[in-house]
């Protein structure tokens, strides 16, 4: 018995093989062409090929922002006269996201949303008013009014573009605690200390960059030590230490070498996610990819450039760092691009997304669905079984489903019997709690038909069949709760009780009952 039970152990933590195509790249455009705003594609990082999934309303969705766990979507609206807005989305158990709520942004043109996961936090940058927002959020995720605004002041020697202050992205140091924006109007970087609670400090620094620079993206290097700011009018990068003290310049390095025009328009810039490349856009000028080497000391080194379509406002690596998508504004496309792993150069897969005005790209894990994982473990679900006396063995009161206690009932038929501490170790008592919450799982799919409607396991309550001698009922539950987490993932963590009882129906090892939310 001790062999198919390890067996069984291995199996579940072996957990579900790569899945290439369990990733999304959502598209965030401009919506002039009457075009949704934000798109939705599958993606298969194998290939790079993609398949339209679904679209969101979203008027001129020019950038959106992510949780960490892909749960919650943020999206500017980047409009003027009193429309400029910013959206929440939640995302359903189908893997959908339905809008929660918008709320109005103090200031026209947002053109950047920022989520600080710890504090959860929503920054909002707005290019027109040249200001920034502090929105918190509610528990589901929901925004809640501006709790601040900062409204930035100056201006800088390109007229035209300079006239007064335009913040343009928000980002947020490594360490969590520091968020800067760059203002491309003012030719400053502005530097808040983010509170406990996610406000930021109402005293903040401005770092002066070099007149008409116009900074318009930052990025922070893997090690957390040097930013690069990407400057849009003159057309190059600067590379800064980051200190206690601030910002402190140790490169500025041409991106856009075009002499069309004195004023540039370089637009994005991003790490490989192996951390050995940077790439920058250049627009109308050139209309291309500068390539660069991140040398040891974190200066960069040229690469060369590449051609790609017509303004590049945005590009992104896909999470493999195998692919490079690159949206083309005005062509109405994404191209894709391999990355050569070696040298990182780019070679176009001709594999184009149509896509209207496209100027964000974010790529999304997928969320595995229980049966999917399920599947991976190799678990088979037990058949529907009816109780034997003058009960049910599932019941609900709204969202919130009761199931009764299930016994480990094995794959034919039989169920793991005796006494924890007599004739049974602590393995063989977490594979029959694994046993049990395998029933459980059966029952709940019966039910329900989709696991995916199983929003949160709440309680668990697991009775252990132990030797008065027997102490160790938690271990032998975190079976059971090993196979939750691992089905349901953060879902499956519960509230739970271990209770050692002296027997149990037909002397089964284990019984568990539990308390489900449902969506």
């Amino acid at each position: 018995m001790l062999n198919s039970i390890t067996l069984f152990i291995s199996t579940l933590l072996m957990g579900s093989p790569a899945d290439s195509t369990q990733y999304q790249l959502i598209v965030g455009s401009y919506t002039k062409a009457k075009n949704p705003g934000i798109e939705v594609f599958d993606v298969d990082l194998a290939t790079a090929k993609t398949k339209a999934n679904y679209v969101r309303e979203n008027p001129n969705a020019s950038y959106q922002a992510l949780s960490s766990d892909g749960n919650l979507l943020y999206s500017v609206s980047e409009e003027g006269g009193g429309k400029s807005a910013i959206s929440a989305y939640a995302r359903n158990a189908n893997g959908t996201y339905t809008k929660l709520n918008s709320s109005p942004t103090v200031g026209d043109g947002p053109c950047f949303v920022k989520f600080h996961e710890a504090t959860r936090t929503v920054y909002v940058a707005n290019y027109g008013s040249g200001s920034l927002n502090v929105f918190k959020t509610g528990e589901d995720g929901r925004l809640l009014p501006a709790a601040q605004a900062f409204f930035y002041k100056g201006s800088s020697v390109v007229t035209g573009r300079q006239d007064s202050p335009h913040a343009h992205m928000v980002a947020i140091a490594p360490d969590q605690k520091s968020l800067y924006v760059p203002d491309l109007g003012s030719d400053k970087i502005h530097w808040h200390s983010i509170l406990p609670d996610g406000t930021l400090t109402e005293n903040y620094q401005s770092i002066a960059v070099n007149p008409g620079n116009g900074p318009r993206h930052m990025i922070f290097h893997p090690n957390g030590n040097l930013a690069y700011v990407i400057n849009e009018l003159n057309g190059t990068i600067d590379v800064f230490k980051i200190s206690a003290q601030g910002l402190d310049k140790i490169q500025n390095i041409v991106s856009d070498t075009s002499t069309k025009l004195t004023v540039k328009a370089s637009a994005d810039i991003h790490i490989s996610p192996n951390g050995k490349w940077l790439i920058s856009s250049n627009r109308i000028t050139s209309d291309n990819l500068a390539l660069f080497a991140i040398q040891p000391d974190g200066k960069l080194k040229s690469m060369g450039y590449q051609a790609v379509a017509k303004m590049p406002r945005n590009f992104s690596y896909d999470p493999s760092g195998k692919w490079l998508f690159v949206a083309s504004q005005t062509e109405n496309r994404i191209q894709v691009f391999s990355v050569n792993q070696q040298t990182g150069q780019l070679s176009d897969s001709k594999q184009d997304i149509s896509v209207s005005s496209p100027v964000c790209l974010l790529f999304l894990k997928k969320p595995d669905s229980p049966e999917e994982r399920l599947q991976a473990l190799g678990i088979q679900l037990l058949k529907p079984s009816t109780p034997l006396a003058n009960y049910v063995k599932f019941t609900r009161a709204g969202n919130i489903a009761y199931l009764s206690g299930h016994l480990p009932e094995k794959a034919d038929g039989g169920f793991v019997l005796g006494k924890l501490g007599n004739k049974l170790t602590v393995e063989e008592g977490q594979a029959a709690a694994k046993f049990a919450g395998i029933a459980l799982i059966s029952t709940l799919k019966g039910q329900l038909g989709d696991l995916r409607r199983v929003k949160r396991i709440l309680k668990v309550t697991g009775y252990v069949n132990s030797d008065p001698s027997f102490t160790q009922q938690p271990m032998v539950m975190n079976g059971f709760s090993d196979l939750m987490v691992a089905v349901f993932g953060d879902k499956g963590k519960h509230a739970r009780s271990a209770i050692g009882v002296n027997t149990l129906p037909n002397n089964a090892a284990v019984e568990v009952e539990m308390i489900v939310e449902l969506y």
